[in-house]
């Protein structure tokens, strides 16, 4: 029996349908991927879900190199209370201030925030080198911020100590949030994009 034009038609548009991909779960899978923002999404979940998981486990096994960052910080923070006033001292890793005390743990050293933002950079769909980039500079700004953080919270807990659990749990990692997710916005815009617009200026 012969197919009349439009049954034809109907097969060549599900045969392209079927070389490009198609429908099914392997050309939606290709679609998402061809998108830079479900690409990203796609990276990112896992990569976090790895500095998660991996994290304790970096702390366990490989606690010299953490050890170095508490003692960094916290020697840190020291020298910058020390600027301001004679009323501070450092022991082991506790820093006093004038009575008040901290203990620096490897929780305030910001190497897990430092590694969230390795990970947005990592995921986002660009050439090594400006990923290289990003870790390379947003790295030290979130470390330098996480210093901030904790020279101020060490001032409330002396001077305002009613607002020091609301500074610690809720403002500063809010704020801390904000200034890891725009300093990542910022590479983007500043690394990524400019390079992109020039490349496309020149051709």
């Amino acid at each position: 029996m012969a197919k009349d034009e439009s049954d034809l038609e109907g097969e060549t548009a599900q045969a392209a349908s079927a070389g490009s991909g198609g429908p099914g779960p392997l050309g939606r899978l290709r679609a998402l991927w061809a998108n830079p923002a479900y690409k990203f999404v796609l990276l990112f979940l896992p990569y976090l879900l790895a500095v998660s998981l991996l994290y304790p486990l970096m702390v366990e096994h490989y606690f010299g190199f953490v050890q170095a960052f508490i003692d960094g910080t916290a020697t840190l923070e020291y020298w910058i209370l020390s600027l301001f006033t004679t009323e501070t001292k450092l022991v082991d890793k506790m820093v006093f201030l004038d009575g008040f005390a901290v203990k620096i743990i490897d929780e305030c050293t910001g190497i897990y925030e430092m590694l969230i933002f390795a990970a947005a950079v990592f995921a986002f769909p660009t050439r090594w080198a400006k990923k290289g980039i990003g870790v390379a500079l947003g790295c030290p700004l979130i470390y330098l911020f996480n210093v901030l953080r904790i020279a101020m919270l060490i001032v409330v807990g002396r001077y305002w100590p009613v607002a020091f659990d609301f500074m610690h749990l809720y403002f500063w990692q809010g704020t801390m949030i904000i200034w890891i997710v725009s300093i990542w916005l910022l590479w983007i815009i500043k690394v990524v994009r400019t390079d992109e617009d020039a490349a496309v200026g020149r051709a």
